[in-house]
């Protein structure tokens, strides 16, 4: 007998995160408009992006998509999100997002107790805009300004890294830890298709602005900046890689190089 090799199915060649800079509401509306462009993409697969308190969030049990949900977009560990994410089912979900701040000894233990739940983890280490709402959640001293924004460093980025090596298994990993971006940290592409493909965006029309006020959000100090200059604060329904993602990330590894010297 002679070996079939072909297939109807298409070749994917990229992922695209749905709400890079805005928030996945999970409304009708989005999924009606999700659907239509994954029709017209068929080389591609798409993940979505919540916050944990997105309303109508339960309803991506309804959807053929994995999310990624922001356990704690206010940086407070709260009980009640905890039971919200244990709603969804757990195979929808392709990762928790955990934003870090150091001596929150409640988000180590929320990393470890997800971990034990067999949730992978992606840790993404909060930075500033001012000193004063840094310290409004920690100590100036764990921290150095560079490239406008306050960014964990020193002793304190090594215990984080630290904290990370410590398990024995792979499910905890700290986004870009090399500074390379997308392209060469590529977690997010595995963890959502499980396969090493090129990352995108796209940010629904449907979804809008982001409703939620998350402490000095980056997404929310890109849109203050576009809009002062004139532009509209979003750019809707185009799938691109962003600077990070196409590996624009000189700032980045400044930054890493200032912190090691």
């Amino acid at each position: 007998m002679r070996a079939k090799f072909c297939s109807n199915e298409p070749i994917l060649k990229k992922v695209v995160r749905v709400a890079t800079n805005n928030n996945f509401n999970c409304t009708l509306k989005e999924f009606r408009q999700l659907h239509e462009i994954e029709l017209s993409h068929p080389d591609s697969t798409f993940f979505i992006n919540s916050n944990i308190n997105t309303p109508e969030l339960l309803r991506i049990n309804d959807h053929p998509y994995k999310v990624v949900v922001t356990i704690n977009p206010t940086l407070i560990v709260r009980q009640e999100n905890i039971d919200r994410l244990h709603q969804i089912d757990k195979d929808k979900v392709a990762f928790i997002r955990v934003k870090y701040i150091p001596e929150h000894t409640e988000i180590n233990e929320l990393i470890k107790s997800l971990v034990k739940e067999d949730y992978a983890v992606v840790i993404t280490v909060q930075r500033w805009n001012s000193i004063e709402s840094l310290r409004n959640y920690t100590k100036l001293e764990y921290y150095t300004h560079h490239h406008n924004r306050f960014r964990l460093s020193g002793g304190a980025l090594e215990k984080l890294q630290s904290f990370v090596d410590s398990f024995d298994t792979e499910k905890v990993f700290l986004c870009d830890r090399v500074g390379g971006g997308c392209g060469s940290c590529k977690i997010c592409v595995m963890l959502t298709a499980g396969q090493n493909l090129k990352l995108t965006s796209i940010n629904l029309s449907s979804s809008g602005v982001c409703k939620f006020n998350c402490p000095d959000c980056f997404a929310k100090t890109l849109q203050h900046f576009s809009v002062a200059l004139g532009h509209q604060p979003i750019a809707y329904d185009i799938i691109k890689a962003n600077l990070k993602q196409s590996g624009n990330t000189k700032h980045i590894k400044d930054t890493l190089q200032e912190i090691k010297n």
